[in-house]
């Protein structure tokens, strides 16, 4: 990926469209355009013009002294640095053709011009440092977001809100480690330049954002990849109605008879900018039937994948035996799973009456009384299941979405707490320095200041190819 080549793209999708953008990066983009570009104004040459300027014209083919027009374009010019890239930058503005596009990509092409690889062009942003590795991350999951709250996160990435966290930990921890560094140079006079009591401090400060950063990816990834709330409980109790009526088809098959429901089945559905995943189980019982046990058993697995738990249960059967059971169960995932949120619903509200269920509602955070059939109560679940995830997003700063990110935070976190350890014991600071140093290392590693090429190929490999 590491070469000087000026390289070209379609920016926009391919195919048939009012418009169509195609980019070109390098030293050599705004000489070449110009041997294919006339103006509509007599004599104005591209290379004379200024950056950020757009220009009115037409890309011509010269064919044996014949002149060949194939489209009237708007082209932009952005000079080095002051462009996506931080290099020579033209954009051309064609009219959506699959031919023309075409057309224009071999001509430029025939010009010596290369077609870029996935993500070139904001690869060689973060070389011409136009932007740190997490921020080119962010772009990507920018293109990929389909929802509001998604959308967020990613463009707080772009602002640089981790970046700014990131650099400004690292610079703190540069200068503990230099000043351990110097105390070592001057060893022998036993002369103390890093103040204990201030190094303390600093790395408790330091395990405490760190682990906030850690938690926070929960959030993000889920919020990334959307939240998957699953609808659990005995055969027959209303899952698959509650289920069709929030995702708006008829998606479970419905029935008196138990055990109707012997797979997963998932709909998507996105509540106050963000997306959810709704999924329906088979009823939790025993069962000799094997087709059904093996839907119970995909249960248990959705449970575990869930962020949310709605625990649904016929209120129409009184039992207080059951309802011990049902307070046993959920305080045994809860303990599994504290971040597990869980919503208790007390079902067939139009055949029940809900006074003798005061001892549950008192002993689980969330309890609902609904109707299925009759679509009573139902909003207000979808309701808080949607503020629950905005009032997190809202008390959170920074939020990690990237599982690169999160390995690398888990150890910076690791090598901070050996160094606070070792500080502790009055371990020599050539072996507390160590520690800081490798949590300098992995810090640098979320932002691009330490990478390989590997790793740089992983990340831009998964970019479209006109960005």
């Amino acid at each position: 990926m590491l070469d000087d080549d000026t390289i070209v793209a379609l920016a926009t999708p391919s195919g048939s469209s009012a418009i169509s953008v195609i980019r070109i990066s390098g030293e050599i983009s705004i000489s070449t355009v110009e041997t294919i570009f006339i103006s509509v104004h007599s004599g104005k040459k591209l290379e004379n013009q200024s950056t950020h300027t757009i220009h009115l014209g037409y890309i011509v083919d010269h064919i044996d002294d014949r002149r060949n027009s194939l489209d009237q374009v708007l082209v932009s010019i952005f000079r080095s640095p002051f462009s996506y890239t931080g290099e020579n930058m033209i954009e051309i503005s064609c009219h959506g053709s699959y031919y023309i596009q075409q057309q224009i990509l071999q001509l430029l092409i025939r010009k010596g011009i290369r077609l870029a690889r996935p993500g070139e062009f904001t690869f060689r942003a973060f070389l011409n440092k136009k932007m740190d590795l997490s921020q080119a991350e962010a772009i990507a999951d920018l293109i990929l977001s389909d929802n509001q709250a998604s959308h967020e996160l990613s463009f707080q990435q772009i602002k640089g809100s981790l970046t700014s966290t990131i650099k400004d930990l690292r610079k703190k921890l540069l200068d503990f480690y230099s000043l351990l560094e110097l105390e070592l140079d001057f060893s022998e006079e036993n002369v103390i330049f890093a103040k204990r009591s201030e190094l303390f401090s600093f790395l408790k400060d330091l395990e405490e954002i760190l682990k906030d950063l850690i938690e926070s990816f929960a959030l993000g990834n889920s919020i990334k990849k959307g939240i998957y709330v699953v609808i659990i409980g005995e055969p027959n109790v209303g899952k698959s109605t509650l289920f069709n009526y929030v995702i708006k088809e008829n998606r479970s098959i419905i029935s008196h008879i138990e055990g109707t429901t012997r797979d997963s089945i998932e709909g998507e559905l996105i509540l106050n900018g963000i997306h959810f995943h709704f999924v329906d189980t088979a009823g939790i019982r025993d069962t000799k039937d094997t087709i059904e046990r093996m839907g119970v058993r995909k249960t248990m697995e959705k449970i575990q994948e869930a962020q949310v738990l709605l625990y649904l249960f016929d209120a129409s059967k009184n039992d207080r035996k059951k309802q011990k059971k049902i307070i046993k169960e959920i305080q045994i995932i809860h303990e599994k799973n504290p971040l597990k949120k869980i919503l208790v619903i007390a079902n067939k509200s139009d055949i029940s009456s809900f006074k003798d269920f005061y001892n549950l509602k008192s002993k689980v955070a969330y309890f609902f009384e609904i109707s299925a059939k009759n679509h009573h109560g139902i909003k207000r679940i979808l309701y808080t299941i949607s503020k629950l995830f905005i009032e997190k997003l809202k008390e959170k700063n920074i939020i990690v979405t990237q599982n690169r990110h999160y390995e690398a935070l888990k150890q910076s976190l690791k090598e901070v707490l050996l160094a606070h350890e070792a500080l502790s014991k009055r371990i020599p600071e050539d072996l507390v320095s160590i520690h800081i140093k490798e949590a300098l290392h992995h810090l640098g590693k979320i932002t691009g200041e330490i990478t390989n090429e590997e790793v740089l190929k992983n990340i831009f490999s998964k970019f479209c190819i006109g960005k």
